[in-house]
């Protein structure tokens, strides 16, 4: 699972998404949702403590402990309670980034207003919003 995902289980389309490696990594994401088109961002990490989807989601299992560890998947009643709750936590993860959907003209501002001359991540930022207008 990754934050793109995350975005489509929450019910939005997504028209464009990347990752950029800047300091501690950043994604953008255009999005379709609630019939508004706009971005969203967020940041991840190198590790479950600085990075919000790691230490949400990252290391959950969609099977019941008497199945997670089996080569087979498992399709027991504990099983699904737990693949249906798991999959709650995703689409409850997603729409925490879609409450915010700025617009073109926001996301513009803000990556013109982040970007550092020494950082090709920003540059490459400004120019990915700027470019799928």
């Amino acid at each position: 699972m990754s934050y793109q995902k995350t975005l489509e289980k929450a019910g939005a389309k997504v028209l464009e998404f990347k990752e950029f490696g800047s300091y501690q990594g950043e994604w953008w994401a255009k999005v379709e949702f609630n019939n508004q088109i706009g971005w969203v961002n967020g940041a991840y990490g190198s590790c479950s403590g600085c990075d919000a989807f790691e230490a949400e989601l990252g290391f959950e299992s969609d099977q019941c402990d008497e199945h997670r560890y089996t080569l087979f998947k498992g399709n027991c009643d504990n099983c699904r309670i737990v693949s249906d709750n798991l999959e709650a936590r995703y689409i409850k993860f997603g729409l925490s980034y879609l409450h915010n959907i700025m617009s073109q003209e926001e996301a513009e501002q803000k990556v013109s207003q982040n970007q550092a001359y020494w950082d090709n991540d920003d540059r490459e930022m400004k120019e990915f919003i700027f470019k799928n207008r």
